[in-house]
């Protein structure tokens, strides 16, 4: 009978085991490294004032955010016909991870500019910097040329979302 104990208890010892390999050798320190596409970010305690800060919002108050933004927008396309003001700019989760890869980045500052154009394709667009827990602007080094249409190797942050309507058709 104890022998059938034991072999009772092996299996869930050595499960017990595997699954603790496992989670310790996940992002962590000596772990066998991510795969090509895979990258382990790192969520160090941030104890800032934006670091404690809640950023959720319900989806309630969402709507009535983008419907006063909506009705905005239109008065600005009527005196500013110039601009084109976008409904939203959607940006790829690979430029995100670009600045999350960076240990000093606590956050990100959302700038919004006029992308310089002729006189009908100026278009207002949103850039994304990063920021540490004191607020600085932290930059990419973009030596890859894989982030934004016209990359450099200079310091830099986020830009060239996706627009709707197109940011590349006039308004």
């Amino acid at each position: 009978m104890a022998t059938n104990m034991k072999s009772n208890l092996t299996y869930p010892f050595v499960l017990f085991f595997f699954m603790g390999a496992l989670l310790i050798s996940s992002c962590g320190g000596g772990a066998p490294q991510p795969g090509k596409d895979e990258v382990c970010v790192k969520n160090p305690k941030d104890t800032s004032e934006l670091g404690r800060r809640n950023h959720f919002i319900p989806v309630m108050s969402i709507d009535i955010y983008k419907k006063n933004f909506d009705q905005a927008r239109d008065t600005i396309r009527q005196r500013l016909p110039d601009i084109m003001v976008p409904d939203y700019e959607i940006f790829n989760r690979a430029s995100i991870v670009e600045y999350l890869k960076d240990s000093t980045v606590a956050g990100f500052k959302f700038y919004y500019g006029i992308k310089p154009g002729s006189e009908k394709k100026r278009a207002l667009r949103i850039m994304i910097v990063g920021v540490d827990k004191n607020g600085k602007n932290v930059y990419l080094k973009d030596s890859t040329g894989r982030i934004g249409a016209q990359a450099t190797n200079d310091d830099g942050g986020l830009e060239y979302g996706q627009c709707t309507p197109p940011c590349d058709i006039e308004p």
